[in-house]
């Protein structure tokens, strides 16, 4: 392990700051801290992890073949009763959430 020799105790003492700083944000993350981040921008990537997980539930389902689909559950079902709702509203959201947060600020004069 490369160790680096630091004279300044300044400089010391803040890189000692700023590890114990990651340190306590790792553990404050959690798992899905840690798989989707933190910051502005996560309800952006968990929406995305689920819409891209229904697209690719319902493209497997849609290339599996006849006989091993279920004939309750066609692939109109499937379309239009769970996948388009779902990205529908998850579209929907994301407008939504964009508005919600632009209708606190001023407009510019």
């Amino acid at each position: 392990m490369n160790k680096i020799e630091i004279q300044d105790p300044k400089v010391a003492s803040k890189i000692i700051a700023a590890n114990a700083e990651s340190e306590k944000r790792k553990a404050e993350l959690g798992f899905l801290g840690k798989f989707f981040g933190s910051g502005d921008n996560v309800r952006l990537y968990i929406v995305g992890t689920i819409s891209l997980g229904v697209l690719l539930i319902a493209l497997v389902y849609t290339l599996v073949p006849d006989r091993y689909r279920s004939p309750d559950f066609g692939l109109k079902d499937l379309w239009t009763l769970v996948v388009l709702p779902i990205e529908s509203t998850i579209i929907g959201y994301l407008i939504g959430s964009r508005t919600g947060e632009n209708a606190g600020r001023k407009p510019d004069v």
